[in-house]
């Protein structure tokens, strides 16, 4: 990092390790939330179907009640996860191409001494 009148700049290429840091872990994030996503709505369904297959009575429904319930309160979250990605994404991009205009105009600017 350079200073200069008190600030303090970054290079590009710590401009463009930062920017591809934060895509790896928001890729990441997506990758977890769709493998989130997918096993609460195929596998913990298919085992409250099985568990409700094998067991029959009043309590196997209440569980079964409750697992239904945890799934969809998963995919919600999962889904949170998703826009939290989508979001970092975004900022990330606005970052990179705030930092690299500061990165530009900070190259170019001329300071005059009186």
């Amino acid at each position: 990092m350079n200073r200069r009148k008190g600030k303090t700049e970054m290079s590009p290429q710590k401009i463009e390790m930062h920017f591809t840091e934060i895509m790896h872990l928001a890729a990441r994030l997506r990758e977890l939330s769709g493998k989130l996503k997918s096993t609460s709505e195929n596998k913990v369904m298919q085992i409250a179907c099985e568990n409700r297959a094998c067991w029959n009575s009043e309590c196997a429904d209440i569980v079964v009640q409750k697992e239904v319930k945890i799934s969809g309160q998963l995919v919600s979250e999962a889904e949170s996860l998703a826009a939290i990605a989508e979001e970092m994404e975004s900022q990330a991009r606005k970052m990179y191409q705030s930092e690299m205009f500061n990165y530009q105009l900070a190259a170019t600017r001329i300071y005059h001494q009186f």
